[in-house]
């Protein structure tokens, strides 16, 4: 059912959400408790939104392109767009809120200069976008916090376990294969472990431990190729028991029930450190990649737990992790770089934050707001 502008609206704000499920959290916290539209070319999206915060009865709009989105914020008379990515409707004043903190170069965008305020996760945000100098009006930047992950630090996040045989649990969680990471230069030798990693991690973890496979939604759930394969090598080896490959939007419900981590060059490394347990990383480049002291390189976490540079390095360094905990103190270094003030009020200083932006531009008339995005649009920005 398409609905109504302006439907329960508290507040004329709106939210462009693209690129998988896994931004959706983000602006759900703060849709709960302002309201609003939510504009999305992504079907998935429309639908997951549609599906499971029913109890918010949300103004969810499909749309087939961002045009459309543009004249629903216009027709709606909205005054801020809410962002994740940097895909903009060009209608409103931008605010951005993002939808992870990872060591990738997603932030060092020139696109970052067209948003009018930056809620940022923390400093190591901050840090980049500082150095990327894109930004040259740092007032638009925002310690916020991360309130993602504030019903983590609050205990209310959980989920009935997936296994209850008493075996410690691995939880992989693989970035996504991002096929143009180079010519994007994301990263230099691309960041997903899963091609090489997958198999091997499965072979060597399912006999002896639980093992929790969360892919990146951004996968959208396509078993051809690699995921197709991991599953019958599952079935293969008989360890179905053991094994739980999962999509979800939520990847903390599953962090809550592993003793130990393994990841790549994803944001999900940094929110694991959340809930002060071990961490081991599956190098997707073994011959180039390395730990970092660099605080801009795509492999700077790698510093918070041991790397797997072969197979026979899987086994040892599991039971190793198991036994003691030694990089406890950087990984709790690395949180607070990360994140600004764990304390489980993020969503509230963001909303608040949203309330006072939001007070400075309501009287804003759309001759204005059309002007203003027109500005940016040819290359000229404005302090709001």
């Amino acid at each position: 059912m398409t609905p109504e502008l302006g439907n329960a609206i508290k507040m004329k704000i709106g939210y462009y959400i693209l690129t998988d499920i896994q931004h959706i959290p983000p602006i759900m916290r703060i849709y709960e408790r302002l309201g609003g539209t939510i504009m999305t070319k992504n079907k998935r999206i429309y639908e997951y939104i549609n599906e499971n915060y029913a109890h918010l009865n949300p103004t969810v709009f499909l749309v087939d392109h961002t045009y459309k989105a543009m004249n629903i914020a216009r027709k709606s008379g909205l005054k801020v767009i809410v962002y994740t990515g940097f895909q903009m409707i060009y209608w409103g004043y931008a605010v951005q809120v993002f939808h992870g903190v990872s060591d990738k170069r997603y932030v060092e965008d020139k696109r970052m200069r067209l948003f009018d305020r930056i809620f940022l996760p923390g400093q190591k945000t901050k840090d980049k976008i500082e150095n990327a100098g894109y930004v040259k009006n740092l007032d638009k930047l925002v310690l916020i916090g991360y309130p993602k992950f504030d019903d983590v630090i609050n205990n209310k996040a959980a989920r009935a376990p997936l296994f209850d045989n008493g075996k410690p649990t691995v939880l992989y969680a693989p970035t996504w294969i991002s096929a143009g990471a180079i010519d994007m230069k994301f990263s230099a030798y691309g960041e997903s472990s899963l091609p090489l990693w997958g198999k091997r991690l499965v072979k060597a973890i399912a006999p002896r431990w639980n093992l929790i496979i969360k892919y990146h939604s951004r996968l959208n759930e396509d078993m051809t190729g690699i995921y197709g394969e991991i599953e019958d090598y599952i079935k293969r080896l008989g360890v179905e028991k053991n094994v739980k490959t999962v999509w979800d939007a939520d990847i903390s419900v599953y962090m809550r029930q592993a003793d130990i981590m393994i990841s790549d060059i994803s944001a999900v490394c940094y929110e694991w450190f959340h809930f002060d347990r071990p961490i081991i990383f599956a190098n997707p480049s073994p011959e180039n990649y390395r730990p970092s002291e660099d605080k801009f390189s795509n492999t700077f976490v790698w510093r918070a737990g041991d790397v797997l540079y072969k197979e026979d390095d899987i086994i040892p360094a599991i039971e190793r992790n198991l036994e003691s905990d030694n990089y406890r103190k950087i990984r709790g270094e690395l949180l607070h770089y990360a994140f600004h003030k764990p304390d489980g009020k993020a969503t509230d200083r963001q909303v608040e934050a949203i309330e006072e932006f939001y007070e400075k531009v309501k009287s804003h008339g759309k001759l204005r707001i059309a002007l203003f995005n027109l500005l940016k649009v040819i290359g000229i920005y404005k302090r709001v």
